[in-house]
């Protein structure tokens, strides 16, 4: 098993990006989302915004649920 920290393991988690224009999916980390501001769409070329509140809601919401399973995990280890 690695030693990714958990900054690290939250900037590898994928997010759905989806495009309002056409519906067309793509898959982009965290990590990636943090430093564009902008993408195209692999479908239509349009251009989809990702500093968005719903995306940064949604980076928000992994981080925490994230840091919640890190602290019950490191209880349960301490109790061994």
């Amino acid at each position: 098993m690695g030693t990714e920290t958990l900054a690290e393991i939250i900037n590898a988690y994928e997010l759905t990006i989806a495009c309002e224009k056409c519906g067309a999916q793509s898959q982009q980390s965290i990590g990636w989302i943090r430093v564009h501001r902008d993408m195209k769409c692999p479908g239509c070329e349009a251009v989809i915004v990702l500093n968005t509140s719903r995306i940064t809601g949604t980076i928000r919401s992994v981080e925490r649920r994230l840091n919640d399973l890190q602290s019950q995990l490191t209880e349960r280890i301490r109790k061994l």
